[in-house]
């Protein structure tokens, strides 16, 4: 009976050595992108000559309107719906005041999901005429999640070991999209992307997937807060010389 007692604990250390062994995966950069743009249409050869016939009407200065839009993934359990919260509205404008003292913009608001009758991008283009935006930025997100132990996982055999035992690993991955539109014509004036990423390492029971998204959700908000006064003076000086 002793050596039996003794055979079962030896047995769990193992699997769990074996299984932490396996460690990350990897997450797939490729899905979270493909999320972005997962809404197929027919297009036809009138629809391309149409595109192609948009111009710019954007004045200066010019009123922007800010959308957040919120998904579900009921076809892709391994990506997760972004919470947008008011802070993230108010990391926006921060980013965007900068370029409003310079004189590109006019005024920069944040275009409430409540105010959008549909969930098309005329929908959405069509509210953001009703409050007269001259342009809109769409940002659309999605984070997604690995989890697993690593070597001191084997701790977790012993029962309490789980409790102060640093052996498990929560990978997250962040990716967020803005797009600039017109809101006259629907021209595209540019596409911006930024990506944060984050593993957060600590005992089975304490460690939070949605901690590891929020840092990484921090760290994406900071490389495009960066990047978009940037795009946005670039358009500025675009339109100069196009002028």
């Amino acid at each position: 009976m002793k050596v039996v007692s003794l055979f079962i604990p030896l047995v769990l250390l193992l699997s769990v050595t074996l299984s932490a062994c396996t460690g990350a995966r990897g997450l797939n950069r490729q899905l979270l992108q493909e999320s972005f743009h997962d809404h197929p249409e027919v297009v036809t050869d009138r629809d391309v000559a149409s595109t192609m016939a948009l111009q710019a009407q954007l004045p200066s200065p010019y009123r922007l309107a800010v959308f957040f839009k919120h998904e579900d993934f009921p076809n892709r359990p391994a990506l997760q719906r972004v919470d947008w919260v008011s802070a993230d509205a108010d990391r926006v404008q921060r980013a965007l005041a900068p370029v409003q003292e310079e004189g590109i913009l006019q005024q920069s608001f944040l275009l409430a999901n409540s105010t959008v009758q549909g969930t098309t991008f005329r929908d959405i283009r069509l509210a953001a005429a009703r409050y007269n935006a001259d342009a809109i930025l769409v940002i659309d997100g999605a984070s997604a999640v690995e989890r697993y132990n690593n070597g001191h996982a084997a701790w977790y055999a012993t029962g309490i070991g789980a409790y102060f035992a640093h052996g498990t690993e929560s990978h997250a991955l962040f990716m967020m999209e803005g797009t600039l539109w017109d809101v006259r014509t629907g021209y595209l004036y540019g596409t911006q992307t930024a990506e944060g990423e984050t593993t957060l390492i600590g005992t089975a029971p304490s460690l939070e997937d949605k901690t590891a998204v929020a840092e990484a959700k921090d760290v994406a908000f900071e490389r495009f807060g960066k990047e978009l006064a940037d795009t946005l003076r670039l358009l500025r000086d675009k339109q100069r010389l196009s002028n």
